[in-house]
């Protein structure tokens, strides 16, 4: 399994130095927000950003994050996605987040709502293949339609798309009270990214993003989910993501320090 580092945890940052931090403490890659890439290229170009991170040794490991709202009647996410997805190609990229956003109306049947997120997710599978890209799909903690990654995989499976996959996020699953062994049903092919951090010991009805930790400091079971990973064969990246105010107001490289610190001490 390979580090990274995902941008929100160095939120109100610039991505030239999330770049330069990641490549002197060692990350192998990094997932970037779209909008720190809209900032960065203020004053610089899409040549120099990709050149400044090839001479760091990282690999994007994906861009984020794209809103999936199925049941939008104006699905914003679907034109972002389209606005990125040549962005990420050229940086070399082979992933796309897209997070569940809003829930079915009022009285839908339940099979009728995954039919028409299928609808969608199919569509945001077309973009991805055009440009050689995969969705990863990630469900949120707690969420009303797709809290899990069981549910998200009944999406893509009801798609049909071979382009979507899925993200796991262990802060999510700890929210929405899906044990590690979960994990061992995703099929090895659909398992694109995975998000680790950590939780303060709280009722999950209490907790939210700002609860996260850096991996190591909280309470969840990380090295059972490592363990699971590995025995599927899973080699992708191992992505830190945490949104907290309290780390944002840090010192950039000590943040870091302390994402990668925690992650190599959770992987050993």
């Amino acid at each position: 399994m390979k580090t990274c580092l995902n941008t929100a945890t160095t939120r109100g940052y610039g991505l030239a130095d999330d770049i330069r931090y990641c490549g002197k403490y060692k990350y192998e890659g990094i997932e970037i927000e779209t909008d720190k890439i809209d900032e960065y290229l203020k004053t610089s170009t899409i040549n120099e950003l990709k050149k400044k991170l090839e001479d760091s040794n990282l690999k994007v490991a994906a861009l984020m994050a794209f809103p999936f709202s199925p049941f939008s009647e104006n699905p914003a996410g679907f034109e972002k996605l389209k606005k990125y997805a040549g962005t990420a190609a050229f940086l070399g990229s082979q992933i796309l987040l897209a997070y569940i956003a809003g829930r079915p109306p009022e009285g839908m049947h339940e099979e009728k709502a995954f039919e028409v997120a299928a609808d969608i997710a199919r569509k945001y599978g077309g973009v991805a293949e055009e440009h050689g890209l995969k969705i990863a799909m990630e469900s949120i903690g707690r969420h009303p339609f797709m809290p899990g990654p069981s549910l998200a995989l009944r999406v893509i499976e009801k798609s049909g798309h071979p382009s979507l996959g899925l993200v796991i996020d262990t802060f999510h699953c700890f929210r929405s009270g899906i044990a590690p062994e979960e994990i061992k049903k995703i099929p090895l092919e659909k398992l694109l990214i995975v998000h680790i951090n950590d939780s303060e010991d709280k009722p999950v009805s209490e907790i939210n993003d700002a609860n996260r930790l850096y991996p190591g400091k909280g309470v969840l079971p990380l090295k059972q989910y490592l363990h699971i990973l590995k025995e599927k064969g899973y080699e992708g990246f191992l992505s830190v993501e945490i949104f907290r105010p309290e780390y944002w107001q840090d010192e950039h490289e000590n943040i870091v320090r302390n994402s990668k610190e925690g992650l190599d001490i959770v992987m050993k």
